[in-house]
């Protein structure tokens, strides 16, 4: 006769293997996924670095003095434009007593 300690040793022991082998399958899909990861972060940091690199290269080749010159450029032309905005509004403010509208009696129709 089996007796019921028996059993639920057998039983506890097939569920812990069924778990076991549930554990180990994971981990084997984890460490799969890993290596993929791995190797595709592999492929992303030495793709970034080609492509960092050809850009450094054509950047310093081709575009440097260009953009250096059109930013030097655009920096002294928004400079201007502040010192001309400021004259004018200067200029507005020292003659505003001379501009005014028009006086309403003027647009009131005769009698």
């Amino acid at each position: 006769m089996i007796h019921f300690t028996q059993i639920s040793t057998a039983l506890i022991v097939l569920l812990g293997m069924v778990f076991m082998s549930k554990v180990v399958m994971t981990l084997v899909v984890d460490f799969a996924l890993l290596s993929s990861l791995k190797s595709l972060m592999r492929l992303m940091v030495r793709g970034g670095y080609v492509t960092g690199r050809t850009f450094g290269i054509f950047y310093w080749r081709y575009l440097h003095g260009p953009l250096r010159l059109s930013l030097i450029q655009l920096v002294a032309i928004n400079v201007t434009l502040v010192i001309l905005a400021y004259d004018a509004c200067r200029h507005i403010w020292q003659h505003l007593l001379k501009v005014r509208p028009p006086s309403v009696a003027r647009f009131t129709p005769a009698h």
